[in-house]
């Protein structure tokens, strides 16, 4: 059965919201796929972070009423962090890194970022 973010990758490739970055494969790694939306924000889906449904987005895109939310890590940007999130938007800049419990809390998350 696919995890979360495997079945929003599926999704996300179909949906004229999102476009592949430019920089990685559709469709993503094994570990990260890589989208942005019409205004050019960046979201990656941790494939690799197994039931965790890890999902990566700049911080000052997260809903300040929705991230107490969900459960999320702030990633300043001098921490370390995966080595496939080296695009331009995310590389060097503080991120926010959440962890939605459901598919929908996934998918309501996805929808606020697609029409930002």
């Amino acid at each position: 059965m696919p995890t979360i973010n495997q079945t929003l990758n599926a999704s996300m490739l179909r949906d004229r919201c999102w476009t592949p970055h430019p920089d990685r494969a559709p469709g993503g790694t094994k570990y990260i796929s890589i989208f942005r939306n019409g205004r050019g924000d960046t979201v990656a889906l941790d494939l690799g972070s197994g039931s965790r449904n890890a999902i990566w987005a700049p911080a000052h895109v997260v809903p300040g009423s929705l991230a107490p939310a969900i459960d999320r890590d702030f990633y300043p940007a001098d921490r370390p962090r995966n080595s496939n999130l080296n695009v331009p938007e995310l590389k060097g800049k503080p991120l926010m890194r959440l962890f939605p419990s459901s598919l929908a809390e996934a998918r309501d998350l996805l929808e606020h970022f697609a029409e930002l």
